[in-house]
């Protein structure tokens, strides 16, 4: 048995699930403490974005909230592709040393593979989260292989085959149920096990979201799309407005576009001008609440929707804008590739789409406009139920003994 008594969460990026993953985790120890030390090793602006991480790590003795050096995350954010790797893992690897940890946890274990692989010897056993596996998307129904994806599939598994044969490695937690089956049957790494992606189901008052419909000045008679998070190409929003460009006014009266989350100062400018377009041309609500929100605000958001947009463009791995909905047992339109298409289709989640395609997109909006019985409640509140955080936070737990 492995003798752990002080892990180590590591994890430099911030916004997302990254502070999420760790909130969970610490809440789960103040709710029924383990038997170790815990240190969050994290990035400096750690402490302005995740507030409520810090608010409750503030509370105990034996979590430690620990933030690398102004010159380390100088040096982490100077570097980029596989150099961030290799930067990244010696950081790794001395605050492992510096704090004694007997254990270490990956939050994000993806571009670590080849610094495991051929840079220097962890100090300690150490497992990982793993996200953006693909050399399993061939089985999915509506993927089909070209050469690029045959030749990515194929350094992907070597790579994560030299990556799981580091000594000191302990435990894969893989976020994708479908590609954990394939991993184990290459009896590539001693321990595979698949890490529901946690939500938490957060009870919203009738009046919370009409207080909130009321603060945003949602219009009446308006269905509220909701496209949550941060907001750039790659969630599909330009395809979404072409999309709007290409409905009629009567359509269009219909509709409210509610865009909540931070945008990159690259896309400000451009995606402002598109909005400022379509106000003029088509009689569409578009508001956008910029910025990161609290975690305990964004569940209200999520019950205000009527519709839940998830238009990633080829979007690997798994995306918490599904929990969030099927939690809030939203219906959703989400792109049908990958992972995020084949759970939309398997547990009921709404309508899986050519997320690439912004005709489709558009008469996917008409038809929600249409339609008030999309997705399958029983079968959203199943996949939630399945998420759920404490099933994260347990399983993390029991496979490395925190």
């Amino acid at each position: 048995m492995l003798k752990t008594d002080h892990v180590m969460l590591f994890d430099l990026l911030i916004g997302g699930h990254h502070g999420t993953y760790l909130r969970y985790l610490v809440k789960a120890w103040l709710e029924e403490p383990f038997s170790t030390r815990l240190t969050l090793v994290v990035s400096p602006d750690f402490f302005t974005v995740h507030q409520e991480v810090v608010e409750l790590v503030d509370r105990h003795a034996q979590i430690e909230l620990l933030a690398i050096s102004a010159p380390e995350e100088q040096e982490r954010k100077q570097a980029s592709g596989l150099r961030l790797g290799f930067v990244e893992w010696r950081i790794f690897c001395r605050y492992a040393a510096q704090i004694q940890a007997t254990h270490a946890l990956l939050m994000y274990f993806d571009y670590f593979q080849l610094a495991i692989a051929f840079g220097q010897s962890a100090p300690c056993p150490f497992s990982g989260i793993y996200f953006r596996p693909t050399f399993h998307y061939h089985t999915f129904a509506h993927h089909a292989m070209t050469l690029k994806d045959k030749v990515r599939s194929w350094r992907q598994q070597a790579l994560l085959s030299l990556a799981l044969r580091a000594p000191q490695f302990h435990t894969l937690f893989c976020l994708d149920p479908f590609a954990v089956k394939a991993l184990s049957s290459r009896h590539l790494a001693p321990k595979i096990v698949h890490l529901p992606d946690p939500v938490e189901i957060v009870p919203v008052s009738s009046e919370t979201v009409a207080n909130l419909r009321m603060k945003l000045e949602i219009e009446p008679n308006r269905k509220i799309f909701l496209l949550f998070g941060r907001i750039t190409g790659r969630k599909g929003v330009y395809k979404l407005f072409d999309a709007v460009k290409q409905m009629s006014p009567e359509q269009c009266q219909r509709i409210c576009l509610l865009l909540v989350g931070d945008i990159p100062a690259q896309d400000k400018a451009a995606i402002d001008q598109e909005v400022a377009e379509i106000r003029k041309s088509q009689p569409i609500q578009i508001l956008i609440q910029e910025g990161f929100l609290r975690e305990a605000e964004v569940p209200a958001y999520f019950q205000l929707s009527d519709i839940v947009l998830a238009l990633y463009q080829r979007h690997v791995g798994m995306s918490g804008i599904l929990l969030l909905g099927a939690a809030a047992q939203k219906p959703m339109l989400v792109s049908n590739y990958g992972l995020m298409g084949e759970l939309t289709e398997r547990y009921g989640l709404g309508l899986s789409i050519d997320a690439e395609s912004s005709e489709e997109i558009a008469q996917s909006l008409v038809d929600c406009l249409g339609n008030s019985a999309l997705g399958n409640i029983d079968k959203m509140q199943f996949f939630a139920d399945q998420n759920h955080w404490s099933i994260f936070t347990e399983t993390i737990r029991r496979e490395i003994l925190i």
